[in-house]
């Protein structure tokens, strides 16, 4: 019922591409598009001694870096990260699960403790030490970025996507569910990939949810895993991509 209440304004703002092919083909709503935006000199790439470092800081030293930024609530279907992570780290030794999430979090909807012993990924997930009562600030978020190899986020789907753009800023190579947003965030700017839907649900609020493939998932990390030149590649066009925008 939100079409209700916008139709009682003048002028509606959809922040991405995506939201305004949906209000108007959904709603009949004309909106006009002006998209989140990101501080380029806050998000940034490092130098390599300064990734060094920070790697070394986290205990990352050595391994390929697997990170992600998210809430653990039930849209971003996260347990499913946990199992794309787990397929991939057979055929990756070095790999670690870099989380930039509150494991104790109150809205968690599943143990993520737990599912790190069921999966035996002990040792293999580093979590940043966010709290969901205090956050990082952004110099502390641009070093969390700056310490992985690629972002991944096998989200539901995004009204736009903050720590994707954030991401990108950095020079990190993104893998993304390819839903909602993707497309003209990732996709289009060719600053990574977009990992195929498992299924499409209902969610909450009658808003359709995409249901990430967990072997897609842990094939794509793989692939970027193993091939330095194409991390770089995406990561260049992704910097690019937000300095442009």
């Amino acid at each position: 019922g939100c079409e209700n209440i916008l139709r009682k304004f003048s002028h509606n703002v959809a922040m991405s591409k995506f939201a305004q092919k949906q209000a108007k083909e959904v709603h009949g709503l004309d909106t006009l598009y002006i998209p989140h935006g990101v501080n380029t000199n806050l998000f940034k790439p490092l130098s390599e001694e300064e990734r060094f470092n920070l790697k070394r800081k986290y205990g990352l030293l050595g391994k390929t870096v697997i990170g992600s930024v998210f809430r653990n609530q039930g849209r971003k279907m996260s347990d499913r990260y946990f199992d794309a992570f787990a397929l991939a780290a057979k055929e990756l030794p070095n790999a670690v699960f870099f989380l930039h999430t509150d494991p104790t979090d109150p809205a968690a909807y599943f143990d993520s403790f737990r599912k790190i012993q069921e999966l035996k990924l002990q040792n293999r997930v580093v979590f940043t030490g966010t709290k969901y009562y205090n956050g990082f600030t952004y110099r502390e978020m641009n070093d969390v970025y700056n310490a992985m190899d690629m972002f991944y986020l096998g989200t539901s789907g995004e009204g736009f996507g903050i720590p994707i753009v954030e991401a990108m800023s950095c020079g990190v190579p993104c893998l993304v569910t390819d839903y909602t947003t993707t497309q003209e965030l990732v996709i289009d700017n060719k600053a990574g990939e977009g990992i195929k839907m498992d299924a499409e649900i209902l969610g909450s609020w009658h808003v359709k949810r995409g249901v990430v493939d967990i072997q897609d998932s842990a094939d794509k990390i793989v692939k970027l895993a193993k091939d330095e030149n194409l991390r770089k590649e995406y990561g260049n066009n992704g910097r690019k991509a937000v300095l442009k925008d």
